[in-house]
């Protein structure tokens, strides 16, 4: 799910700001990087299996390596935000957001992924709060701000900005007192019913107690975004073709697309990414644009 959510954030992120910073060849060998490299790093789950340590030292090094393409997308993203006009509109916010966690739960995978670390945290809630940043952060908000972004051109309809950073700022805190909270926990352990039969851990329960509040709050957040998509449906405002301002293709078609998606033949002048274009004083440029005289 993670890998989607990547492509998603880079479009989103390209769209609201500019094209990307190093271009799209490093964000395409990354990507394919991290897909491979994810297919023989299984092993850093079974530090504590008493495998050979030879063998544990390739998971380890693989481990440590998908942290190179990965930053290369996490340096692009961010440099293309900050040489960008950026409109923080709901799905630009989740966006941000899903950087932001990405970037957490990265560097605490780096950590962990050295076996005599591994080994000593590996049934605590520290690796509990790495899994739910990468797994869950990190995807949730990805997907979130796909469906902010996407559903003008699925439904022709607008989903309601306030309720929707609203969604967004209540989720973010209460995620983050949720899951930031488990690193400090790193003598918690897991998968056991009732921890504080330990006189040793009974200190850590007021911290519990408010990861568990932040939880359930944060699932009640998620009735706001229900009734945000539910009745932006019905009530919310016409979105138009290009309620977004960007300039790729299927913004020229209606919203929602019909048979055969375009009602008119489109003709692409340029790539997909052109803004603060100097043939125009608009901030975009849609490929579908001619210039005064160049394209006749």
């Amino acid at each position: 799910m993670i890998l989607p959510a990547m492509g998603m954030v880079s479009d989103m992120i390209s769209c609201f700001s500019r094209k990307p910073l190093f271009g799209y060849k490093p964000m395409v060998y990354s990507i394919t990087s991290i897909a491979g490299l994810g297919f023989i790093v299984w092993g850093h789950h079974m530090f504590i299996s008493g495998m050979n340590h030879t063998l544990a030292m390739s998971f380890m090094v693989s481990t440590m390596l998908i942290a190179l393409p990965s930053g290369v997308k996490v340096f692009n993203w961010i440099g293309t935000l900050w040489g960008g006009r950026l409109h923080l509109t709901t799905s630009m916010l989740f966006s941000i957001g899903f950087v932001s966690m990405f970037v957490i739960g990265g560097l605490s995978g780096i950590v962990m992924s050295a076996p005599p670390v591994d080994i000593v945290i590996h049934d605590t809630y520290y690796i509990v709060a790495h899994l739910h940043y990468v797994l869950f952060a990190s995807s949730v908000l990805g997907v979130f701000g796909a469906i902010y972004f996407w559903y003008p051109k699925m439904f022709g309809r607008m989903m309601s900005e306030k309720m929707g950073k609203l969604h967004f700022f209540l989720t973010f805190i209460f995620l983050n007192g949720t899951f930031f909270p488990m690193h400090f926990l790193s003598r918690m352990p897991r998968r056991i019913a009732d921890p504080y039969i330990n006189e040793s851990l009974r200190d850590l329960l007021p911290l519990n107690q408010f990861m568990t509040i932040c939880a359930f709050a944060m699932g009640a957040v998620q009735i706001i975004f229900v009734l945000n998509f539910f009745g932006s449906m019905m009530f919310g405002k016409k979105a138009g073709r290009n309620p977004w301002n960007s300039n790729t293709l299927e913004w020229t078609a209606p919203s929602p697309p019909g048979h055969g998606n375009f009602d008119i033949q489109p003709y692409v002048y340029r790539g997909p990414y052109e803004y603060s274009h100097p043939d125009t004083e608009d901030d975009f440029f849609p490929q579908t644009q001619p210039t005064a005289a160049k394209d006749q």
